[in-house]
């Protein structure tokens, strides 16, 4: 059996183990024993998911049982968001299993890591690199966190998105054994990882009170970084940098509502989101349309739609008592920069190209309601499927790294835009927010 067909019926097998959990703890006999044993406690699914993972990559390396040891590690892999599952729904949350989580999702990437690292698929010395920061974030940095501050030392968003990633390269390796002419793009994804987890670590040291403020600065860094790109004529590479630059907008204004922030806050977060999704954007406009006089004109009509959009939303919607949370007036202007730079990359007719970005103009500046897409779209789906979709967005941005083919990334971009645009008037026009 190919490893491609092993990974495909591991993860079905795995989604259903997962669904089965959600079903039972909904009804009360299944809450009550799932709530009620200490084998299903999460702290013991988390030693059990460590047990599993080792003894799969032991199965997959060792004795050469590919099927079995896939399917291991997937379960274990999904086991991850089975425990967070029952502490959240049995109210068994706790300081200890705060801290023993990230160990034992360590424990259970980092050895298949090594594995492939010492059969050709890795870097070894950027997987020692990652072994080094992640024992040090675990041990030495959680006990200088716990000893001389009064920090959390709990998991937080760039550990989370770290772990996905590295359970997704996981997985990524075991299809390039397979002959199917896949484009290697593994050490792209490991060098990913040591940034998430250098960061992780960085912002366990910072006060709650800044995490919004440095993930706007973040956010404004790729605005910068895809206007370079973009006088570089390297169009892909900056859009790249905007998507990432949304990733660090994405979750914001989740930190400045959950940790608080400053009062520069959110004109620093406005001035990044002007940078990244407007004017960047609009010098890849102005480069489609070769300086012309038009191409000037549909320029700036865009960027004082993100503008005015931006101005409206901090002057006005955000005191609007009829729009309902995670509802917003206008096209966000994240999902305008999505549009604007998929018709730029996928589109070579400039007519097409600057009807494409009037139309988004007009959606920026118009009284049409969307939704956000982390606050409300995705609390509408299973946290499985929240982390295929990670996976999938992970593999689709490395792939896009490595082939650099700008009709390709515009397409994604643009059928992403529409699934989002129909998704969020879906929700709204069946009144379920």
């Amino acid at each position: 059996m190919s490893n491609t067909v092993a990974i495909i019926l591991s993860l079905g097998v795995s989604l259903g183990m997962y669904l089965g959990f959600v079903f039972s703890l909904k009804t009360p006999t299944g809450a009550k024993y799932l709530c009620g044993h200490w084998y299903f406690h999460p702290n013991a699914i988390c030693v059990w998911r460590v047990v599993i993972g080792l003894s799969g990559a032991l199965l997959y390396f060792i004795t050469a049982q590919q099927f079995l040891g896939i399917l291991l590690f997937t379960l274990s892999a999904v086991m991850d968001g089975v425990d967070g599952l029952l502490a959240r729904e049995c109210d068994l949350v706790t300081p200890f299993g705060e801290e023993i989580d990230p160990l034992c999702d360590k424990l259970t990437y980092l050895p298949p890591m090594i594995f492939f690292a010492y059969t050709g698929r890795l870097d070894v010395n950027a997987v020692w690199i990652l072994v080094a920061v992640e024992a040090s974030g675990q041990f030495l940095f959680r006990y200088i966190i716990k000893r001389f501050t009064r920090f959390s030392v709990a998991a937080n968003n760039f550990g989370k998105i770290k772990a996905v990633m590295c359970f997704a390269l996981i997985i990524y390796c075991a299809l390039l054994t397979d002959d199917m002419e896949l484009p290697n793009f593994s050490n792209q994804m490991l060098h990913l990882c040591i940034i998430l987890s250098i960061s992780s670590i960085a912002f366990k040291l910072i006060a709650n009170r800044f995490y919004a403020d440095i993930l706007s600065l973040l956010n404004l860094c790729c605005g910068i970084i895809g206007i370079v790109f973009v006088l570089q004529m390297r169009p892909v590479y900056a859009a790249i940098a905007i998507l990432a630059g949304q990733i660090f907008d994405l979750f914001d204004g989740r930190m400045a509502d959950k940790h608080g922030g400053t009062k520069l806050g959110p004109w620093l977060d406005d001035i990044a989101d002007l940078v990244s999704f407007g004017v960047c954007p609009a010098f890849l406009v102005i480069l489609k349309g070769k300086w012309s006089l038009l191409a000037f004109v549909v320029d700036i009509a865009y960027f004082f739609a993100v503008a005015f959009r931006l101005w409206r939303f901090i002057a006005r919607d955000k005191h609007n008592i009829t729009l309902k949370p995670g509802v917003f007036n206008g096209l966000p202007s994240p999902a305008g920069a999505m549009a604007a730079l998929g018709a730029c990359l996928f589109w070579d007719n400039v007519w097409i190209i600057w009807v494409a970005i009037l139309l988004t103009s007009y959606l920026l500046v118009s009284n049409i309601r969307f939704v956000h897409f982390g606050r409300v779209i995705l609390r509408h789906f299973p946290r499985i499927f929240v982390v295929i979709f990670g996976f999938v967005i992970v593999f689709t941005i490395s792939f896009v790294i490595k082939v650099r083919d700008p009709k390709m990334l515009g397409a994604l971009l643009l059928i992403a835009f529409l699934i989002y645009a129909i998704m969020s008037r879906n929700l709204l026009s069946r009144k379920s927010l």
